[in-house]
């Protein structure tokens, strides 16, 4: 039998939106790559809560320039193929697979990568399924199958977000949530609309910040979910959990300001980690973010980039598809003049994506803030 060939200009790890969204680009401008995924396409999306949905809302806008924020190319749109403006988490899952599908893209899943490794000429990657080795490495690898611990003590008497099924699945009459971001007050919304009684503990005091960077602010979307259910749930904003305790079958969660007690097991929403701890060691990191240079580039390793929601510049963070989709053809366009592609093709291609919004060069405008 002849043996597989594991050597590839890129390889890209992670195949969520991400991936194959830079993906897209590599193969339009006809670079040798492949896609290594750990479970399937869409995975961590198919893992989202059933009640789950998209904060950015998708439209079809795409005969006006405008294509839709939750597409990861210029000529797709989710709210079109999905017939929904807030997906669910499995519903974005078969938008990722129908553009895998469509765009032939060379996804080989349920390949764990367990070391990437830095040999000057070439990266070596030692997976589940033996070593592949490529000229350059997009690590595409996302966060929700990361979910952040560790928070404060005790935090294995929680359920955390992530192993949630469906919120009708929470046992009990109350329910403490801890943290007070997006999925803080999604798990808030969602229980009081199961009928729970609700508290929710806030390190912060996200609920009356506001901020025209939507990477550190509740969405609009979130806000409205939130005004309906006002009156039903107990808001405890600044208050920051330190301990969390099993107790006589009741647990017991301290905090800077108060005790509170429930029977039944506090939801852990304090968020997710970045996939880079499994390369940290191919990385310079500056308050827990990776440095990139212009290009998205590892400042500490040649060769290796990073798309998805990790990516940092200045004050913005490119936490959401809409925002870090608009570097997918930075990267590839840096790898393809690296490679040696023809200048025309990179061209012919980059004026898509540039003509689509879906290319975004001048960082100064992350500056900005509305006026109103």
């Amino acid at each position: 039998m002849r043996k597989k060939n594991k050597e590839f200009d890129v390889i890209i790890v992670g195949a969520g939106a991400a991936g194959l969204g830079v993906a897209i680009v590599l193969k339009k401008l006809g670079i040798n790559h492949v896609i290594l995924e750990k479970h399937s396409v869409g995975s961590s999306f198919k893992k989202w809560p059933k009640e789950t949905r998209f904060i950015s809302p998708s439209f079809t806008g795409n005969f006006f320039k405008m294509p839709d924020l939750n597409a990861i190319s210029p000529k797709t749109s989710p709210a079109f193929n999905l017939l929904t403006e807030h997906p669910s988490g499995k519903e974005f899952a078969r938008y990722l697979e129908g553009i895998a599908k469509f765009y032939k893209l060379p996804v080989e899943t349920n390949i764990e990568v367990k070391t990437v490794q830095d040999k000057q000429d070439f990266f070596s990657i030692n997976t589940s399924n033996g070593e592949y080795k490529s000229k350059f490495v997009i690590w595409a690898a996302g966060e929700y199958q990361y979910p952040r611990k560790m928070s404060f003590q005790g935090d294995h008497h929680c359920t955390h977000y992530s192993e949630i099924s469906s919120f009708s699945d929470i046992k009990g009459e109350d329910c403490i949530v801890i943290g007070g971001y997006e999925s803080g007050f999604d798990a808030t919304v969602h229980l009081v609309k199961s009928g729970k009684k609700v508290t929710l503990i806030d390190a912060s005091n996200y609920l009356n910040v506001v901020n025209s960077d939507s990477s550190y602010s509740l969405s609009p979307f979130t806000r409205d979910r939130v005004r309906e259910v006002a009156n039903n749930y107990t808001y405890h904003k600044n208050t920051k959990v330190q301990e969390v305790k099993f107790d006589k079958e009741v647990y017991v969660v301290k905090t800077t300001k108060k005790t509170f007690t429930t029977k039944n097991k506090p939801i852990n929403c304090t968020g997710f980690m970045s996939s880079l701890f499994h390369v940290q060691e191919l990385f310079n990191f500056k308050d827990g973010y990776p440095i990139l240079n212009n290009y998205d580039e590892s400042t500490r390793t040649n060769n290796l980039f990073l798309v998805g929601p990790q990516v940092k510049h200045r004050n913005a963070l490119f936490c959401f598809i809409y925002k870090y989709r608009q570097r997918f053809a930075i990267v590839a366009e840096t790898i393809a003049k690296r490679n040696k592609i023809s200048r025309k093709l990179i061209k012919e291609i980059l004026h898509e994506y540039q003509d689509g919004n879906f290319y975004l060069e001048d960082l100064s405008c992350c500056d900005e803030e509305c006026t109103c």
